[in-house]
């Protein structure tokens, strides 16, 4: 413990965080500490490529402990672009020296989205194309970590219309990829994952998409701990974002909706295409009348219909579906109420300001 520069203290409580993302007992503890001071920790080479280094920045913004002891005392990152002291060719020649020395034993972290349209003319790095530097690394890593939304799934670069042909790491390389996923993800989420690595001799389970389960398992909603009422009904995407921002705060401090702001889903698949716009005047004159005095919305059912027609009507038909939500969504398509517009939050506040069918 003395070789780490953090204090025993520090290092302890961290550890005892690491338990705690990947929902292991206390008493992993010492396991944990043995597994992140040993000497066979494998390196870590950390990429960057198309992306605005926001990963790398919650990281520098990481404290108790700090970056550098997370990264070069927890991790053992040999290369990192942003904050390495070596520059140019020489930091070159020691990324490639580890990847020699190391082939099929390294874990490669990649941050951002890789340009593939002609060749990947578009990103380029000490005259090389970032797809080519990603060939030829990539490949000969023992696990690949695409940190961020960009990496799993190509994030903005690769929002429409995407000129540069930006792919995630998956889709542009051919190799699997354990998707750690947020804009940017919670650095405790990548050195619990490298810590499973370690405890365990493999990677945690995944799901379909690549993502883990110990920290994007369940979604926002189910466990949200919104101090100020739920936002369903404020455009939030928490219901169908799956991230564990609730369960730890950054720096043990906040996350997006305790700040009074709604889940805007950039952890998902597709973010930038499906989730924009993320607000329009009608949402933000709502948003400023109603959400004082906000209550939780569930799914929306007799609300819509009750303007028009009676308060049973809408029970009595349901009852006799198979697929309850399936009917009131065909209900939803057939009066064209859309519910994620402002549009459907007139239809509960007739005093408000007009309504409109602008995604909100």
């Amino acid at each position: 413990m003395t070789e780490l520069s953090m204090s025993r203290r520090s290092f302890l409580k961290y550890c005892g965080g690491i338990a705690a993302t990947l929902g292991l007992n206390q008493s992993m503890i010492p396991k944990i500490v043995s597994a992140l001071t040993s000497d066979g920790r494998p390196p870590v080479i950390w990429l960057h490529f198309a992306e605005c280094t926001g990963c790398s920045e919650a990281f520098l913004r990481s404290t108790d402990p700090g970056v550098a002891d997370i990264l070069f005392d927890v991790l053992n990152v040999t290369y990192h672009e942003t904050i390495q002291a070596a520059c140019g060719e020489k930091a070159e020649q020691n990324r490639d020296r580890t990847v020699a020395d190391h082939a099929g034993e390294f874990i490669c972290v990649v941050e951002g989205a890789i340009p593939t349209a002609n060749n990947g003319v578009y990103g380029m790095i000490g005259g090389r194309t970032m797809l080519d530097i990603a060939q030829s690394i990539i490949p000969h890593a023992k696990h690949t970590i695409a940190l961020g939304t960009c990496a799993a799934y190509g994030g903005l670069p690769a929002a429409s219309p995407n000129p540069t042909g930006a792919m995630g790491v998956k889709d542009a390389i051919g190799v699997e990829t354990i998707n750690i996923t947020g804009c940017p993800p919670h650095p405790m989420n990548l050195v619990s994952c490298i810590t499973s690595y370690l405890l365990n001799n493999e990677m945690p389970s995944l799901r379909s998409d690549g993502r883990p389960y110990f920290c994007h398992g369940q979604t926002i909603h189910s466990g949200c701990t919104v101090p100020h009422a739920c936002m369903q009904g404020y455009n939030c995407k928490g219901p169908r974002t799956y991230n564990n921002c609730h369960l730890r705060l950054f720096n043990e401090e906040s996350w997006c909706v305790q700040a009074e702001h709604q889940c805007i889903g950039c952890s998902e698949p597709g973010f930038w295409d499906n989730h924009a716009p993320f607000y329009n005047p009608m949402w933000m004159s709502m948003f400023a009348t109603y959400r004082p005095t906000a209550v939780p919305h569930e799914y929306q059912t007799t609300a819509s219909c009750n303007s028009c027609h009676s308060s049973d009507i809408f029970e009595e038909e349901e009852s006799h579906q198979n697929d309850p939500r399936k009917f009131q969504q065909a209900m939803h398509r057939e009066h064209e109420i859309r519910l994620m517009t402002s549009q459907s939050c007139a239809n509960c506040h007739p005093e408000a300001p007009g309504g409109t069918f602008d995604p909100i």
